[in-house]
């Protein structure tokens, strides 16, 4: 491999596992969606810090498993950065992450029920994991981030000099009204509930229907029915796909169509819209500060790469390589 290759490859895998800056501030949307407006990617899920914890100590259960309050500050601290601030940004997606969290555990104590890290593939690619972990925190053990790195001055430097870069996303303020349904519940519950949103959706829509009113009467999502349904402004990088392409281009005070979640049915109210803006110096910071980071780290680790290949250089016939590896179809 050529040596600028393997220098790249180790800054990657260094990065992977030293990154610890907040998110960007225009940062990418996730993939999947979730129970609430807000939708944070899926993370390799945690087992909890105690197995069994005090019953006021715990936030979350199903059967067996349990979360604390200090369980879930652990899985955010290890999260992606953009995944953190995302559940982060409101009760709903912190819920929702959660939530998600809560589901691979009770996957992963099924599967390990019944042995399934036993078999041979699945042992194999827990090998394959093991090594990049390996040689990921290793990586970044040879250029370790410095808490006094970059100053103020380099910091304000970067961000007069790449100022047009640092955009914040659109941002929707929304209210909604959420009629759950239970995972595995039946077609006619489902049914029921989707009628059921239909009936508040037409009672929303009446003159001088009172939106909030609604919501704290009907919405089974507490956390934000006693707020009239408010769930607060969102970056829509933030928001479920479904969610965000429904609210493009729709004029403020609307109301959105029945939409079908995973977790049920909501009405969404747009209640405003920022539309995207320059992100300030303070907001760019995590940014930058992360950019400066790992270009240092480039260097420190480009530097061991050609002093590691200097001492012994790998050695291999590309030609012949090529000729025996294309013999092995």
């Amino acid at each position: 491999m050529p040596r600028r290759l393997v220098v790249a490859s180790l800054i990657l895998l260094a990065a992977a596992s030293q990154s610890q800056a907040a998110p960007p501030a225009s940062s990418a949307a996730p993939a999947t969606p979730s129970a609430s407006p807000t939708t944070p990617a899926a993370a390799p899920a945690a087992a909890p810090a105690a197995a069994n914890p005090p019953a006021a100590a715990i936030v979350a259960q199903r059967g067996d498993i349990k979360l604390t309050a200090a369980d879930v500050r652990a899985m955010l601290n290890k999260a992606d950065p953009a995944m953190r601030a995302r559940a982060e940004s409101s009760p709903e997606a912190l819920a929702s992450f959660v939530r998600d969290r809560m589901i691979e555990l009770a996957l992963l104590a099924d599967a390990t029920s019944k042995g399934w890290e036993r078999q041979p593939d699945v042992a194999q690619r827990i090998a394959d994991a093991r090594a990049v972990i390996m040689v990921q925190t290793y990586a970044a053990s040879l250029a370790p981030a410095d808490p006094a790195f970059p100053t103020d001055a380099q910091i304000s430097a970067a961000y007069e000099a790449n100022k047009a870069k640092f955009m914040l996303p659109r941002q929707y303020h929304i209210a909604q009204i959420a009629i759950l349904v239970p995972k595995g519940a039946s077609a006619d519950v489902d049914a029921a509930a989707r009628k059921k949103a239909a009936d508040i959706r037409a009672q929303a829509m009446k003159p001088k229907a009172d939106f909030a009113a609604l919501a704290k009467q009907y919405s089974d999502d507490k956390a934000t029915a006693d707020k009239g349904g408010d769930a607060g402004t969102i970056r829509e990088d933030a928001l479920v796909p479904t969610i965000r392409d429904t609210l493009a281009g729709m004029p403020e005070k609307s109301i959105t169509e029945v939409l079908h979640l995973p977790d049920g049915y909501h009405i969404i109210r747009l209640l405003g819209v920022q539309p995207p803006a320059p992100a300030s110096l303070d907001q760019a910071r995590p940014q930058i500060v992360n950019s400066l980071r790992q270009a240092r780290m480039q260097q420190a680790l480009k530097a061991y790469v050609d002093q590691l290949l200097a001492a012994q250089p790998i050695a291999l016939n590309e030609i012949d390589l090529a000729r025996q590896v294309n013999a092995q179809h």
